[in-house]
């Protein structure tokens, strides 16, 4: 059962007295689209349905992003985590490690997609050869680069063979992130319009930017669930609409809102914390003035991370230094000492790198990115380095940002899972050329350090590797952490079972009105 939160007091650890309904994840930026206001309909009193309200864009290829708010409606992944990183069966009953960490057999239950097909080896098989394509992969394309091939071996059975020894939590966490696709239906195209998937929901109805209604599949593997028979899901122009949706009666849920709304929800509403994201600062090492890397290390103790969670986030969040969450393995807290806000050390560094000492940021409309540009800004004028701010519409922020054309900006950063190698998902932090920030400079000390930690099996091998990937990120400055991002979500008092996945996901299969 979820718990109402108590403020934070200033520079003590985040907040958690929200209900921490899993650790974090979530593959890429808010990209609210929505055009739907308030609409006064009203929600429905049955036990069996619900209305979710959102701001967010929705699309139904799980291997793209920006789909956390609905796609484990649709899709069985191979497990579940539960309790942390217990691995739990899912759309896979069970699997076994070879015992020289090069391969794993798994053995998939028996299930059917919507579609009513079985759901076959062939299908993984499939769904591995389009997540290894760097094209057609898209976020998934990073995380499957341990696999060397996947084969068949019997109509429910599939052994996926590793390029390398590979620890046991990195192919966990590529199975909890694997959706279940049917092998003809697993294209960007196919699934633009349509799931393909054989998750708890069915699609009922879709308009865009208006609503997506889902309604139970009766067919799901896991016998009485899920417990709603439908749920709807309405889009709204802005949080304030939304919000204000919620106070109303008009929508049962919020899901995903900004923390500057929990004061006004706390007295009313149950709310649900998710481990949300990470926010960056990062730096175009391809281009001046960050090709310097003596300036962008000057730069990264200028970021006041305390500042930034309590000015911008309301209290909500933990400080971080680069692109591990706290709850990663591979976080290591002395590097919030080394590499703290300091002006006075900043300023030193800065005057003795040299160079220009003027760039710009793009931002996009993300909630909180141009705030926390701002706050930046007014330090790094106090030290003698000027940055602009250039504001922009969000879809052109990300075409500028994958094309590699921006100077720098902020931006998302999902949770790494268990597994440290897993800093490399997102075009910022490729171990590639086809890095948007590093481009031809990829350092390939960084190259190495996440193939290291891809490869290290044993506690002692990780360690190293884990403490290798740290001195790389950090002596390249090009991706400096700033601070987590909690996602939100405020529900009426009759709503329970709400849960959010460690990606940010959110999980409706044991959502229920009381």
């Amino acid at each position: 059962m979820a718990v109402p939160a108590s403020r934070r007091p200033s520079a003590s650890p985040s907040r958690r007295s929200l209900l921490k309904a899993g650790g974090a994840a979530s593959a890429g930026s808010l990209l609210g689209v929505p055009l739907l206001a308030a609409c006064g309909e009203g929600s429905s009193a049955s036990d069996g349905r619900l209305t979710l309200g959102t701001t967010q864009i929705m699309q139904f290829d799980p291997y793209q992003t920006n789909s956390a708010i609905h796609i484990h409606a649709f899709y069985t992944y191979l497990l579940d985590y539960a309790d942390g990183y217990k691995a739990r069966p899912a759309g896979a009953e069970r699997w076994e490690f070879a015992a020289d960490h090069r391969s794993v057999e798994i053995t998939l239950r028996e299930q059917t997609f919507h579609s009513g097909g079985a759901v076959t080896a062939d299908d993984v098989v499939e769904g591995v050869r389009r997540a290894k394509d760097p094209e057609a992969g898209y976020t998934m394309a990073e995380p499957s680069a341990f696999i060397d091939g996947a084969t068949a071996t019997g109509r429910r059975t599939v052994r996926l063979d590793f390029t390398a020894p590979t620890p046991d939590e990195l192919v966990l966490d590529w199975m909890f992130a694997f959706p279940l696709v049917p092998a003809g239906r697993n294209d960007a195209a196919r699934l633009e319009t349509e799931p393909a998937g054989s998750g708890p929901f069915l699609m009922d109805s879709f308009t865009r930017d208006r609503q997506l209604v889902v309604r139970r599949n009766p067919d799901y593997w896991d016998r009485g669930l899920p417990r709603l028979d439908e749920i709807e899901f309405r889009f709204f122009r802005d949080e304030e609409s939304l919000v204000s949706a919620l106070e109303s009666g008009d929508v049962d849920g919020a899901v995903y809102l900004a923390p500057r709304h929990e004061d006004r929800l706390l007295d009313r509403f149950t709310l649900v914390e998710g481990g949300g994201r990470m926010d960056l600062f990062f730096m175009n090492a391809s281009r001046p003035p960050f090709d310097n890397k003596a300036l962008r290390q000057a730069l990264a103790r200028a970021i006041n991370r305390e500042r930034i969670i309590e000015q911008v986030r309301f209290g909500i969040g933990e400080p971080i230094y680069t692109a591990f969450m706290p709850s990663s393995p591979a976080f290591d807290e002395e590097f919030m000492t080394s590499s703290a806000y300091d002006l006075a050390a900043a300023e030193a560094m800065l005057r003795d790198a040299g160079g220009p000492r003027e760039a710009t940021a793009g931002v996009g409309d993300e909630p909180g990115a141009i705030d926390i540009l701002q706050i930046i800004q007014a330090d790094f004028e106090e030290i003698g380095f000027t940055l602009n701010i250039d504001p922009m519409e969000q879809t052109t922020f990300l075409e500028e940002l994958f094309a590699s054309n921006l100077e720098c900006c902020v931006a998302a950063q999902p949770n790494n899972l268990q597994s440290p190698s897993l800093v490399a998902r997102g075009r910022q932090m490729l171990p590639t050329t086809d890095n948007v920030m590093l481009g031809e400079n990829l350092p390939r000390a960084y190259a190495d350090a996440v193939e290291e930690a891809r490869t290290a099996v044993t506690p002692d091998a990780q360690r190293a590797a884990w403490a290798r990937l740290n001195e790389v990120l950090v002596e390249e400055a090009w991706a400096v952490g700033i601070a987590t991002r909690p996602s939100l979500h405020g529900l009426d008092r009759s709503v329970s079972g709400l849960a959010v996945d460690q990606r940010d996901f959110l999980e409706l299969t044991d959502t229920r009105r009381d």
